[in-house]
């Protein structure tokens, strides 16, 4: 059977972004060359800018995946129907244990800011994680102003405190991490009702 230009084409897009994913997590965007990431791939560097302009167009695409992974992560944990607090705790606690991951802190945390400039990174992040955040936030109780700031709030620990495990990751520091994210969770939940 033969495959079609576009099924070649999403395969050829697919290997480079699992290749690079792999490469940035490894060696950091400013360590990977894109002749690095087709190499990886199986494909010739013209292959990649019939797919992407430039390695900062193509890390965004890893950038989305890694989104699109850890979306799908929350999504199908068990506990999915405890109470908004609850659900808040364990999504952020969930995150912050993939932050010791390169492919996840290296890549979202570390490089994501620089290479995409804070506004168009922040942008990314919010699209994938803002509205499920003020939804719960809703949920749990809160209402009028202040919600969606809340969000923001939340969100931001969540960054902060990652960044601080893709740092320097370890079991202690994840713990500790991961309490005084519960501890904020607590406190906001405690303002939302």
């Amino acid at each position: 059977m033969r495959r079609t230009n576009e099924e070649r084409s999403r395969t050829t897009r697919h290997d480079l972004v699992e290749a690079a994913r792999r490469l940035f997590a490894e060696q950091g965007y400013a360590g990977t060359s894109l002749a690095q990431i087709a190499a990886a791939a199986g494909i010739t560097t013209g292959a990649v800018y019939h797919h992407w302009e430039n390695k900062q167009e193509l890390f965004c695409a890893v950038v989305e995946q890694v989104h699109a992974d850890l979306h799908r992560v929350l999504r199908s944990r068990p506990g999915g129907t405890g109470a908004p607090s609850d659900r808040l705790k364990a999504s952020g606690s969930i995150f912050l244990r993939r932050c010791a991951d390169p492919a996840v802190g290296r890549i979202l945390l570390v490089d994501g800011p620089s290479v995409l400039g804070q506004e168009r990174w922040r942008n990314l992040d919010e699209q994938w994680w803002r509205e499920p955040t003020v939804a719960l936030l809703r949920e749990a109780g809160s209402s009028g102003g202040g919600v969606e700031e809340l969000a923001v709030a939340l969100l931001g620990s969540l960054t902060a405190l990652g960044q601080e495990i893709a740092g320097a990751p370890g079991p202690a520091r994840i713990r500790r991490c991961q309490q005084v994210y519960r501890t904020l969770v607590d406190a906001v939940s405690g303002q939302a009702n």
